[in-house]
């Protein structure tokens, strides 16, 4: 693994505990609490985060080759 591929994967740890230890938790509190609408913004991320990561390092493994 090289350094910017390190670099890359501390971001997306950070990402992904922020948006599934914070933002979509307190996203659904505050749904269930509130008259706010459905947490469709929280729930899009929480799905299109580990495609994202994924993709994005296969293609900075592709740029090394």
């Amino acid at each position: 693994m090289t350094k910017n591929e390190r670099k890359w994967h501390k971001i997306y740890i950070g990402l992904m505990v922020f948006i599934y230890l914070i933002y979509i938790p307190v996203s659904v509190i505050e749904w269930l609490s509130t008259d706010s609408g459905f947490p469709i913004v929280a729930l899009v991320a929480g799905i299109a985060l580990p495609f994202t990561r994924r993709n994005h390092m296969a293609q900075l493994k592709d740029e090394q080759k």
